[in-house]
């Protein structure tokens, strides 16, 4: 299976989200797996033109010269799309969101009629699989709701096979190994065995899913862990002037 990770974190492999990337690839790699990894942070990818010269003038290619090319060869050799991204405002991060925008060129202008509802034709017929990978600042697995059906409804234009989703609430727990290290090591080991799982069979467990996404600490407690550090930060900017 070869595996396309896209890390759309404006902050890489330095933020959150990365903790369950680390250990999904580990698993894939270990099962047999191909893996490239892509970090939009580092990439030279800007936003769509709305132009339609990659489907008029240039098909199949954007006019404009930057990254995104060498993406979209990535994203034909893949098998498995994975999308890595934090929650932001209730969705995916304008880095995720420009990527899937210069996806078009992967398609035909014209209208097919599929399931009684107009889609594109693909320009690259295959049966792709896409996978969800995020976590969120708040603690309620129901802040993920609106990113799920967005990534959903990508994969229905995109004809991808939506496996499900590794979410991680309260993720700014996942910094913090030498307070919670049991707990995330818990949480790494569910993300391995999900790779590991999909390689191997080609789908997700609900056992998986729900593991990745286990409580850390409670609700209330976590309340005061948040507002007490945002405190401690505000105190040291206050007294730096």
């Amino acid at each position: 299976m070869n595996i396309l990770v896209v890390n759309a974190s404006p902050r890489g492999k330095k933020g959150n989200t990365y903790v369950l990337q680390e250990a999904f690839v580990r698993g894939a790699l270990s099962s047999g797996a191909q893996v490239k990894e892509v970090f939009l942070k580092s990439q030279k990818i800007k936003p769509c033109l709305g132009c339609m010269m990659c489907w008029i003038k240039t098909p199949g290619k954007c006019i404009q010269k930057d990254d995104q090319a060498e993406l979209l060869e990535k994203c034909v050799w893949a098998d498995l799309l994975v999308l890595v991204t934090p929650v932001y405002v209730d969705g995916m991060t304008a880095q995720a969101k420009t990527f899937f925008d210069r996806l078009i060129p992967l398609g035909h202008p014209e209208f097919i009629l599929e399931g009684d509802h107009c889609r594109h034709p693909p320009l690259h017929p295959k049966n792709w699989k896409f996978l969800l990978m995020s976590n969120c600042g708040f603690h309620e697995m129901d802040n993920f709701d609106a990113l799920i059906m967005h990534c959903q409804r990508i994969c229905t234009n995109f004809r991808c096979d939506y496996l499900g989703h590794l979410l991680r609430p309260h993720g700014p727990l996942m910094g913090l190994p030498e307070i919670f290290g049991e707990a995330i090591g818990r949480v790494t080991q569910a993300a391995e065995r999900a790779a590991e799982e999909i390689v191997r069979t080609g789908l997700l467990s609900e056992s998986a899913m729900t593991d990745v996404s286990a409580e850390i600490v409670p609700r209330d407690v976590y309340i005061q862990m948040v507002n007490s550090y945002w405190s401690a930060e505000k105190g040291k900017a206050a007294s730096e002037g």
